[in-house]
């Protein structure tokens, strides 16, 4: 690589940590007023980011480790030579670049989210089945009047048929039943999914869709799927699900 190349990709580098930091910074100080004067590093200012929900995970842990190495592309002169003792990868400087542009002009997760087909509390299963079966879905939300927004997921409907069963193993459906009926049994109970307002960050969405794969489908907000809900009964509803992340991560500067 040509040394302007080199130096290049360093000043490019450069300026993105430095923005990065600027706008941490800042956010910190406004959030939080200064704190108790405490100067924050920029290790805890990435934590501190990622509990904000203004970085994911995975950025965090990608923007710990440029501030691992940004000493190595310092400035150095000698005899001979004036330049940086190292150069960032291009791929690298890209990325922190794209990283710092969704920090600054965040998208909306009812931007990317998808919209969803939903049903009633008092839809007959079978008729939730044949939607889900049409759409190649595995979940249909609804709305209880008073647990909120819920889903009928076909793995909830296999833990009610188990439930169903005799100790032969035999079991008869009803498939006429609501599905709300399936919340109100007692050995099967609600699928809550996790919430957020279609003006939330996909930043923060994405993170509430993250720390629900890290806990079993049957726990609460455990379901892979983060619901979008707008104001008002005609807003759509929309989900972030696992299919979405590739696109999500994109827009987040995380893949490309």
């Amino acid at each position: 690589m040509a040394k302007n190349d080199r130096e290049s990709l360093v000043t490019r580098f450069d300026v993105a940590w430095k923005g990065l930091e600027s706008d941490l910074k800042h956010r910190w100080m406004k959030q939080t007023g200064g704190g108790s004067g405490q100067q924050q590093t920029a290790f805890s200012l990435l934590a501190w980011a990622r509990e904000q929900k203004l970085l994911t995970t995975d950025q965090e842990r990608f923007l710990d480790r440029c501030r691992s190495v940004r000493n190595a592309y310092a400035h150095v002169s000698f005899e001979g030579y004036s330049g940086p003792v190292a150069s960032p990868p291009k791929e690298i400087v890209e990325r922190l670049e794209r990283i710092l542009g969704a920090l600054r002009h965040p998208r909306k997760v009812g931007d990317i989210a998808t919209r969803a087909s939903t049903c009633l509390p008092t839809t007959p299963l079978r008729e939730a089945l044949q939607t889900m079966h049409r759409g190649d879905f595995s979940q249909l939300p609804y709305e209880d009047e008073q647990r909120g927004w819920l889903l009928v997921t076909r793995e909830q409907v296999g833990r009610w048929a188990e439930a169903k069963a005799e100790a032969d193993g035999m079991v008869l459906l009803d498939l006429s039943v609501a599905v709300s009926e399936l919340a109100d049994h007692p050995e099967v109970g609600p699928v809550r999914p996790r919430n957020v307002a279609a003006s939330a960050t996909l930043t923060s969405a994405l993170a509430e869709l993250e720390a629900a794969l890290h806990r079993p489908d049957d726990a609460e907000g455990g379901y892979p799927l983060v619901l979008v809900t707008g104001k008002g009964g005609a807003a759509p509803v929309q989900v972030l699900a696992v299919d979405d992340l590739p696109r999500a991560y994109q827009e987040l500067g995380m893949i490309w």
